[in-house]
């Protein structure tokens, strides 16, 4: 057989020959602070036996990374029918194999996934966290923030970014934001919100941030002053850091500010770029405020 005609015979995703290839999804990426990851699902090569059964098919997850260095990942699938499915998964650059979806009726049943970082830190009540650490600057990185406490891992991160940034623009990243108490960050959303910001908006976990919007209506509602008000919204977050809920990763030291002063064009560019390289980190557009930085959220 030409070689030609054996290049036509390239099968699709989603297609089998013969019964004994795989039929696989087409790649999906993953979502914000991961996009160089890729998920697909394959059922096993097909079963023309009798004994098949489809009910107790299940399918193969296959993941992608473009990142250089090895990860340690939490991905989180969700089906067509809203079942769920958690894989912990080491992932190194290329395909990988990670596990099988129990809950996936078919080779194509995955309506969305998430990947978060795992890090192998435990979590829940019990877990350990992972130890702080004070975070200087570097020949890259210019920390002006009063507290930015870090832990291991998440420092690495911010230096490869920073490394990044100044291998792309012979210009240090400045730090002006890091740790935040309950009281600063309670100040900062009440100004957000007196200036009529919709901090739900802005911030990710959607129910905290409501919580906190709650609390300065019905202080501003029972007729109280900036600083009742700023006390009001304080004991909400306070409360939440005890249930182990955070409004803002600044409270518990998984979030920077980046000095945005001029950084536009080719500097805009380059802080983006270096931040895209780093699996988990995401950036947010936080310019339009009085206090105008970019804030890159840390897993």
């Amino acid at each position: 057989m030409s070689a030609a005609l054996l290049v036509g015979m390239v099968v699709s995703p989603g297609e089998a020959r013969g019964g004994d290839a795989p039929r696989c999804s087409a790649w999906r990426a993953a979502g914000k602070g991961y996009e160089k990851l890729e998920l697909r699902t394959c059922a096993p090569a097909e079963d023309t036996s009798d004994e098949s059964d489809d009910e107790d098919e299940v399918s193969a997850v296959e993941i992608k990374s473009g990142y250089e260095d090895a990860l340690k990942v939490r991905v989180e699938i969700v089906t067509r029918g809203g079942a769920t499915e958690q894989l912990d998964v080491k992932l190194k650059n290329g395909e990988n194999a990670a596990g099988t979806c129990k809950a996936c009726r078919g080779h194509d049943d995955v309506k969305s996934f998430r990947v978060t970082a795992q890090d192998g830190v435990g979590e829940g009540k019990d877990a350990t966290p992972e130890p702080l650490q004070k975070v200087a600057g570097t020949n890259h990185m210019e920390v002006l923030a009063r507290d930015l406490r870090l832990t291991d891992t998440n420092a690495k991160r911010l230096d490869r970014i920073a490394t990044r940034y100044h291998k792309a623009t012979k210009k240090r990243l400045v730090v002006t934001g890091g740790t935040r108490t309950p009281q600063r960050q309670a100040q900062l959303m009440f100004d957000k919100l007196k200036r009529g910001d919709d901090v739900v908006a802005l911030y990710e976990n959607k129910a905290a941030a409501t919580e906190v919007r709650n609390a300065y209506r019905d202080a501003a509602g029972r007729g109280e002053k900036r600083k009742g008000t700023i006390r009001a919204m304080r004991e909400v977050i306070e409360a939440q850091i005890g249930r182990g809920t955070y409004v803002s990763k600044h409270l518990k030291s998984g979030a920077v500010d980046v000095r945005s002063w001029a950084m536009d064009g080719a500097l805009e560019k380059a802080l983006r770029e270096a931040v895209k390289q780093e699996p988990g980190v995401t950036l947010m557009d936080e310019r339009d405020g009085p206090e105008p930085h970019f804030h890159l959220n840390l897993p």
